[in-house]
């Protein structure tokens, strides 16, 4: 577990403790340790706190030069965020998430884009498939709703699929969203992801790196990148997840956390349900049956969902209404089911998702709001 009860001594600054996380070799655990023990830069550099630190400095690479390289890298990283209105904070600032400092490898340092909530804010992480199913995304715009409309801050890691499906949804609920990214700010792709990672910033959210501004994604940066994910949620919901999905780290990393883990149930025959599935059989999660339920557990009490009475038009649209689930139903399984004409159903079913009552998905399926 972290240790940020000491602070920094007067003469470490944000821009030292940046600097010393720039040089080569320097680790979150390391830049904590020489903090914890050093009064300040230069005296970390005479005095190597640690026999791990003497190492490095013995090898030269943390010679003059090398100082000087990591001091002016980190100006250009206060350039770059003071460029793309970001901030950096150190695990010593009050604003930097209480919950990611309590993890057993916390970023010694985070670039945050947007506006985080108070540090003791709840969240609750969803993350799943790229390649979801219908019913995932179905099912994560369902959580994402219920949280944000509870006020918990809906994290995730703004890949496509579930993730983009939870930060979307938790946007047009009007709620909060973290995106964790596994490249710098300024590195985000693709072209849509930078776009919602752009609009989660200007809607009161946050995207978070502990990465550099200048770094590209790569492959050993995703499973650093879900620790984050984890480390920042008082709670993790898989919604879907393969066999070897990236979005089972982190389940692990939430688990090794004592995080609260569920994971949505899914069909046995859907290999994007099989690595949930295994979740629940292992009891290494718990089945994610509702959004209350996950809220109850955390501790948020949610008010009563209210029934709305709907009014309408005629009695084919409220015999269409009724017919309609959460499940997705085709336009000609209805007309069948009810008896009437394809035309007159196909009339109606746009009015009523006019009015917003219902929704059509993609091969003129519908489901209820």
């Amino acid at each position: 577990m972290a240790d940020r009860s000491h602070t920094p001594g007067a003469q470490w600054t944000t821009d030292e403790i940046l600097a010393l996380s720039l040089m080569k070799g320097m680790t979150g655990v390391a830049v904590r340790d020489a903090v914890r023990r050093s009064h300040s830069l230069l005296h970390c550099i005479a005095e190597p706190p640690t026999p791990w630190l003497l190492k490095y400095f013995q090898a030269g690479l943390f010679d003059d030069a090398r100082v000087r390289e990591a001091r002016a890298a980190a100006e250009y990283q206060i350039e770059c965020c003071t460029k793309h209105g970001a901030q950096i904070l150190t695990i010593w600032d009050e604003r930097y998430p209480a919950l990611l400092a309590r993890i057993s490898y916390p970023p010694a340092v985070l670039y945050v884009h947007g506006g985080l909530q108070p540090a003791d804010a709840v969240g609750v992480a969803i993350v799943g498939t790229r390649r979801n199913t219908q019913y995932g995304k179905l099912t994560t715009e369902r959580f994402a709703e219920r949280f944000a409309n509870a006020g918990t801050v809906v994290v995730s890691g703004l890949a496509t699929g579930i993730d983009t499906a939870a930060h979307q949804q938790t946007l047009r609920s009007g709620g909060t969203t973290y995106a964790v990214i596994a490249s710098g700010l300024d590195c985000i792709s693709p072209h849509y992801a930078r776009n919602l990672a752009g609009e989660i910033a200007a809607r009161g959210g946050a995207v978070i790196s502990e990465y550099p501004f200048g770094t590209k994604a790569l492959p050993a940066y995703f499973p650093q990148r879900n620790r984050i994910i984890s480390g920042i949620s008082r709670a993790v919901v898989v919604v879907e997840s393969g066999v070897k999905g990236g979005s089972l780290l982190t389940a692990q990393f939430a688990a090794d956390e004592s995080r609260d883990l569920y994971a949505v149930p899914g069909n046995i025959t859907s290999e994007k349900s099989e690595g949930t599935n295994r979740l629940i059989q292992k009891q290494m999660a718990q089945p994610a049956l509702s959004p209350e339920q996950v809220l109850a557990d955390i501790g948020i009490e949610t008010a009563p969902r209210q029934t709305i009475t709907h009014t309408f038009s005629n009695t084919i649209e409220e015999r269409i209404y009724s017919a309609l689930t959460l499940e997705p139903q085709h336009a000609d399984d209805i007309a069948e089911h009810l008896g009437i004409n394809i035309n007159e159903v196909l009339v109606n079913l746009l009015m009523l998702e006019f009015r917003g009552i219902i929704r059509q998905l993609a091969g003129k399926q519908f489901v209820r709001l």
